[in-house]
């Protein structure tokens, strides 16, 4: 069963999103990692909860460790981008192979990275998701 995700912010980038969060249709969070991009980005994932998320971010907690110890036991999911979407599948993992976990120590200084707001019309509200996905821009 595939399960579709929908970007909410990009955390790495270089090329394509090497590190994002998405949610699924019951706004559950997950943590996406590129693991392969040819001939298709693929990207290790698990649902990872706000907390989580911001002990990573503030550097208490590096990513090789969420994606050792996951909040859901054995929860894994395989990630593609496929039709204009991320797909999600769930994998039939107790752990991570060891090509599909990250680097030891990569931790993510939030506070280092460029912020920048605009606001728009309604109207043009359109326009500017399809900027974000074009152009790989994070919209939070």
């Amino acid at each position: 069963m595939k399960i579709e995700l929908k970007l909410d912010k990009i955390l790495d980038f270089y090329d394509v999103p090497q590190l994002f969060l998405a949610r699924d249709k019951f706004d559950a969070l997950y943590i996406c990692l590129l693991y392969e991009d040819s001939p298709v980005c693929k990207y290790s994932a698990i649902k990872i909860s706000g907390k989580r998320i911001n002990d990573f971010l503030s550097g208490k907690i590096d990513l090789r460790t969420i994606f050792e110890h996951p909040e859901n036991s054995g929860e894994f999911y395989d990630v593609v981008f496929d039709e204009d979407a991320y797909q999600a599948t769930a994998l039939k993992f107790d752990n991570l192979p060891e090509d599909k976990l990250p680097e030891k120590g990569y931790t993510l200084d939030a506070d280092s990275h460029e912020t920048m707001t605009v606001n728009l019309p309604v109207k043009d509200h359109g326009l500017f998701t399809e900027l974000i996905h074009k152009f790989g821009w994070a919209c939070m």
